[in-house]
């Protein structure tokens, strides 16, 4: 159902189309108004979605009328009834972004062909509305996740600063200009999976909270995971003495609360966009200060001796170490910094480069050199690594040598 005014100084116009709407039963005609003014007033009432304006009305002509129906209706749909004298006024309603035009005296045919073309304007026009709205809803149900894969994006180096300001505006960030970076890692006390209720989504959610709450005294904040899945906070750091003793309030807090012992790491400085080069920073002091176990010493000894295998897995490490397969996962993303498969996708990658230096040697059988049957993939999990086929990497490393020659 559509809402429509009539505005009118002649009531046997008005009458007319009200008459000619009732044979359409999408239309309700909530208002009828003999002047601007009025019909202004009934607008700001009604709300209508498509509004029939004599061009020539009292007090406020039709040309004024639509003007200032602008900042009230700016989706209302509006065609000029006029006679043929006023079709000066005809263009300047067209600039002002009417709709349609009915010459005087209205006859019904072409009535209801500009009532069909406004038809499908108005559902043209509420579908658009009504995605804009499921948009929205969708991008609020979803704007922690999209701000987080944003942000470890942009820290990760991935983003020009176009891309950078555009994404910041429509996730609607806002960074401080004094800042402050901090990456907290929380490990099992006594390095052992954890029993009872706790597992390392609940830990990490009950820390977020902590911290989320202890740092409302700097803000903005920002609250994330890295792709490691230690928590990262942005925030202002002034004053600094007091953001430096919420640091260490935040490491006594949390292991007071939670059965984990925490790593903390931060740095900071001036300029919003200087934070991927200080977060940077902080990230290498955060693994300076992690002592990588045994068992992930022993894993990656393992890896290098296995990766050519095809079927090897996290599976085939955690049995021989006699760990669970999510212990592992969890304990070597910590303490390495990426997952088991980004680390053993790396090792295979290092080895296909030093077989590329020998031209001799066959795509396929580099593939299969490395851990890869298939060639194709292969070649997908080579240009996912280092952004180029292993053929354009062979053919630009061919290059530089001829260059150096």
């Amino acid at each position: 159902m559509y809402k429509v005014l009539i505005a009118d100084d002649e009531e046997i116009i008005r009458r007319g189309i009200a008459g000619l709407l009732k044979k359409d039963q999408e239309m309700q005609v909530v208002a009828q108004a003999e002047d601007g003014e009025t019909a202004l007033e009934l607008s700001e009432k009604f709300s209508p979605d498509l509004l029939f304006v004599d061009i020539n009305m009292p007090f406020l002509n039709g040309i004024q009328f639509i003007e200032k129906l602008k900042g009230i209706l700016k989706d209302a749909v509006v065609i000029v009834i006029t006679g043929y004298d006023d079709f000066q006024y005809v263009q300047n309603a067209l600039r002002l972004g009417v709709y349609d035009y009915i010459l005087k005296p209205i006859m019904e045919d072409v009535f209801y062909k500009a009532l069909s073309r406004a038809k499908e304007e108005l559902k043209r026009s509420r579908e658009q509305t009504q995605y804009l709205q499921w948009a929205k809803m969708l991008l609020e149900k979803n704007r922690a996740k999209l701000t987080e894969n944003f942000l470890n994006g942009w820290l990760g180096g991935h983003f020009s600063d176009a891309e950078i300001d555009e994404r910041t505006g429509f996730l609607e960030l806002k960074f401080p200009e004094e800042f402050g970076v901090m990456i907290a890692g929380l490990d099992y006390k006594n390095n052992m999976e954890i029993g009872g209720d706790w597992n390392e989504d609940l830990l990490y959610y009950a820390a977020e909270n902590i911290t989320q709450e202890l740092f409302q005294p700097f803000p903005p904040v920002s609250l994330f995971r890295n792709p490691a899945g230690n928590l990262v906070l942005i925030s202002s750091r002034q004053p600094q003495d007091a953001w430096q003793e919420t640091v260490k309030q935040l490491r006594r807090l949390l292991e007071q609360h939670l059965p984990v012992r925490v790593t903390l790491a931060q740095s900071g400085g001036s300029g919003w966009r200087d934070i991927p080069a200080e977060y940077e920073q902080a990230l290498n002091r955060f693994y300076e200060l992690m002592e990588i176990p045994q068992l992930i010493k022993d894993v990656q000894n393992y890896i290098d001796e296995n990766f050519r295998k095809e079927e090897f897995s996290l599976q085939d490490a955690a049995a021989a170490f006699h760990v669970s397969p999510q212990h592992l996962s969890r304990v070597f993303r910590h303490s390495m910094g990426i997952t088991f498969v980004d680390y053993v996708t790396r090792a295979r990658i290092r080895r296909a480069i030093e077989l590329l230096s020998n031209e001799e040697m066959k795509m396929y059988e580099i593939a299969e050199l490395t851990g890869y049957s298939n060639q194709h993939y292969f070649s997908s999990a080579f240009k996912k690594v280092l952004g180029v086929s292993p053929a354009e990497y062979r053919k630009n490393a061919q290059n530089k040598i001829s260059a150096a020659m």
